[in-house]
């Protein structure tokens, strides 16, 4: 089911991800869109003030509106059509982590999104139960084939990793699948931009 342009979906999406104000020649190289397409979708988020412009010197640079609804609302969305597109073992290993219930953020990351060739399946825990979390995983990593590696974290702790720009936490959040906590993520995400 298509629902968010593919072109809307990817721009939101870099600029939920992505830690660095980005401007229109940024996105569009990132991006791969041309730069008439992208002034196109930014002008219309815009105006619907899904995306926020700030201008800094003489260029324009464009983040989320963590304040609008509709936004969140958007990129909730965004968020559980990348964990429904999962295929393979990406699939058959969040199906199994994603049942955590002690965690109020779980993001899977790492090799087993790229390739077929993996030799762990890493996945970020947002909670105070690290115990707990803990031994999920070595329960999984005893039935399954590969290993379950828990970067299990506060969300205060995720926040203030964010804030000084610590690059494994970076790409975890610019190439993860969020499978569970979407309202949780954007709410670390805002946090972490404040």
């Amino acid at each position: 089911m298509k629902m968010i342009p593919k072109n809307i979906k990817k721009i939101i999406s870099y600029l939920l991800r992505n830690s660095k104000l980005s401007n229109i020649n940024q996105i569009s190289r990132e991006l791969k869109i041309s730069v008439g397409s992208a002034f196109k979708i930014l002008k219309e988020l815009e105006e619907a003030k899904i995306i926020l412009q700030l201008n800094l010197g003489n260029a324009k640079y464009y983040k989320i509106n963590f304040e609008n609804k509709e936004a969140i609302k958007l990129c909730e969305l965004i968020l559980l059509k990348e964990e429904r597109d999962l295929k393979g073992y990406a699939k058959m290993y969040a199906d199994e982590i994603k049942n955590f219930k002690d965690a109020d953020l779980i993001i899977l990351f790492g090799s087993v999104l790229e390739n077929k060739k993996f030799n762990d399946v890493d996945v970020l825990f947002v909670t105070n139960k690290i115990k707990i979390a803990t031994e999920f995983c070595l329960g999984i990593s005893k039935i399954r084939t590969k290993p379950v590696v828990g970067l299990i974290m506060k969300k205060e702790d995720l926040v203030n990793e964010l804030k000084k720009d610590k690059q494994p936490i970076l790409n975890v959040i610019k190439t993860g699948v969020v499978l569970k906590g979407e309202d949780v993520f954007l709410e670390v995400i805002k946090n972490a931009r404040l």
